[in-house]
C-alpha cells in the first residue's frame, strides 16, 4: 500500500505542531523537576539544624525566648556539640595526616554520625523535631559543623560594643576573669574597658568573617533591632529558617513595655554604655572596634576630650 502523501503546507504544519507539543512536554517536565528541587531544598532548610552564634551579654537570652516559642525548635545552649565535632574532625585530620585541613569521606561520615546521634537524643527528649543551639562564636567550630551539615542555618547575633562592655562591667563589678577573657586582660592589664573592647572585637571579627564566607547560610541580627521591632524581626527570622506560621504571642518585650521588658536604666537596654570612657582604648584598638561598629551599622565610639574628674568625697581629707 502506498503511504498517503501530505501536501507540503500540511506537512509543515504537522511538524510545527509536533515540535510545539515536544517543547510543551519538555517544559512541563523541566518545571516539574525544578519544583521538586525547590521543594527538596525548602524541606532541607525546614529540617536543618539552627545555630545562634553570639557572645556573652549580647542578648541571647531574649532571642532564645523568642525561638523557644516555636513548637518545632528544641532549643539548647552551650551543649559543646559543635566543639566536639571540631575536635573529632581535628583528630581525624591528624590520624589521616591531612595537613590541608580537608576531611576524607570516612572522616566526614564518622563525625556526622557522632553529631547526629547526639542531636537525635536532644530532639527526642524535647519532643520537638528540629535542634536549635546557642553557642559562643567560634569560627573554626562553625566551619566544621557547616561542612558536616551544609543546610545548617546560622543566626549571628550582635550587640553594640559600648553596651556589651557596660553589661560585662555591671555583671562583674570585682573584675573579669576566666579563660575566655584571659588573653585580653593580659594584653590590656591597665584597663578593663580596653580588655573588654578587644574581647568584643575578637568575637565580632570572627562572626563577620564567617558571615562573609557563607552569606547564604547566615542571618545577621542585631539585639537592638530585636527589641525595637520584635514582630518584624521575628518574621525575618521565620523566613530565613523556613518556619511556617507566625508568632501569636511574642514574649520579647521592647524596652520599658512592662513586666519582663528590659529596664531602661539597666544593662539590657540599648544605649546603656553611652557614657563608656572610650579614651581608655588605645588608638589602634579604637580604630579596629569602630571599623566593625560601622560594618554593623552602629555609631562609632568617640574619644573623650579629657579624662573624667575624680569624684569628690567631703569625708576624705586628701580631697582639696
Amino acid at each position: 500500500m502506498t503511504a498517503p502523501r501530505w501536501p507540503a503546507g500540511a506537512a509543515a504544519a504537522r511538524a510545527d505542531a509536533n515540535g510545539r507539543a515536544r517543547d510543551s512536554a519538555n517544559g512541563a517536565a523541566q518545571e516539574s523537576a525544578n519544583g521538586a528541587a525547590r521543594e527538596g531544598a525548602n524541606g532541607a532548610v525546614r529540617s536543618a539544624p539552627v545555630v545562634v552564634l553570639t557572645y556573652t551579654h549580647a542578648g541571647a537570652r531574649r532571642l532564645r525566648t523568642l525561638l523557644g516559642d516555636r513548637p518545632e525548635l528544641a532549643c539548647t545552649s552551650a551543649t559543646g556539640l559543635l566543639a566536639a565535632c571540631d575536635q573529632a574532625a581535628a583528630a581525624w585530620r591528624r590520624t589521616e595526616r591531612r595537613a590541608d585541613g580537608s576531611l576524607s569521606a570516612l572522616a566526614t561520615s564518622s563525625v556526622r554520625a557522632l553529631a547526629t546521634g547526639m542531636i537525635t537524643a536532644i530532639v527526642a527528649r524535647a519532643g520537638r523535631p528540629r535542634w536549635c543551639e546557642t553557642v559562643a562564636a567560634d569560627r573554626g567550630a562553625a566551619e566544621t559543623f557547616l561542612r558536616l551539615f551544609p543546610a545548617t542555618r546560622f543566626i549571628c547575633l550582635h550587640r553594640a560594643c559600648p553596651d556589651v562592655v557596660y553589661a560585662a562591667l555591671r555583671a562583674n563589678p570585682w573584675g573579669i576573669s576566666g579563660p575566655g577573657f584571659a588573653p585580653f586582660t593580659a594584653a590590656y592589664p591597665g584597663s578593663t574597658v580596653a580588655a573588654l573592647g578587644a574581647w568584643w572585637g575578637g568575637h565580632t571579627g570572627s562572626m563577620l568573617a564567617f558571615e562573609q564566607a557563607h552569606p547564604d547560610s547566615c542571618l545577621r541580627l542585631r539585639y537592638e533591632d530585636l527589641l525595637a521591632d520584635t514582630e518584624r524581626t521575628a518574621a525575618g527570622i521565620g523566613d530565613f529558617l523556613g518556619l511556617t506560621g507566625g508568632y501569636p504571642a511574642l514574649s520579647v518585650q521592647p524596652v520599658g513595655a512592662g513586666a519582663g521588658a528590659p529596664d531602661p536604666a539597666g544593662a539590657d537596654a540599648p544605649g546603656c554604655g553611652a557614657e563608656l570612657p572610650a579614651g581608655q582604648l588605645p588608638d589602634a584598638l579604637l580604630t579596629h572596634v569602630n571599623g566593625m561598629l560601622a560594618r554593623l551599622g552602629y555609631p562609632p565610639m568617640g574619644r573623650d576630650p579629657r579624662p573624667p574628674a575624680a569624684p569628690v568625697d567631703d569625708a576624705d581629707p586628701r580631697t582639696p
